[in-house]
């Protein structure tokens, strides 16, 4: 597993950067124009078109979507960390060929199946479970 991030998530990244940078120059024209007209006028308040107010709002959506992108990119690498828990010293998962273990991969000899890894908010474990059932989110959860 390498630690780079997949070309999509560098992708979306780009373009919500540059829908960033377009709605922030965008938000800084609407509140010169706001403020002008109150200038030109010699009023107490400015008055921001509610357009501007969309666009504040679009920004912060920007933001919240950076986010996520950056969350979702975390969420699968520790995703694959986990999967990979039931490999041998060698690299090799659990029942794959490993030269270097003689025959057949015995897996990790400090987590086989069952081992208790750690708890839930609720005090469930969270074992590890057997090679057959690793991608399944509930066989982590163990006996109830």
């Amino acid at each position: 597993m390498t630690s780079t991030v997949p070309a999509a998530i560098i992708d979306l990244r780009r373009e919500l950067m540059k829908a960033r940078d377009a709605l922030i120059a965008t938000q800084a024209h609407l509140a010169a124009h706001a403020e002008s007209n109150a200038a030109l006028y010699c009023a107490n308040t400015v008055i921001y078109s509610p357009l501007h107010a969309r666009v504040t709002a679009a920004i912060a959506g920007t933001d919240a979507a950076l986010n996520r992108a950056v969350q979702a990119h975390d969420s699968e690498r520790l995703v694959s960390v986990l999967l990979d828990l039931d490999r041998c010293m060698h690299g090799r998962h659990q029942g794959d060929t490993c030269n270097d273990c003689g025959g057949p991969s015995l897996g990790n000899p400090h987590m086989p199946a069952g081992t208790v890894v750690g708890y839930d908010i609720s005090a469930r474990p969270i074992t590890m479970p057997a090679r057959e059932h690793k991608h399944d989110a509930q066989a982590w959860r163990g006996a109830r």
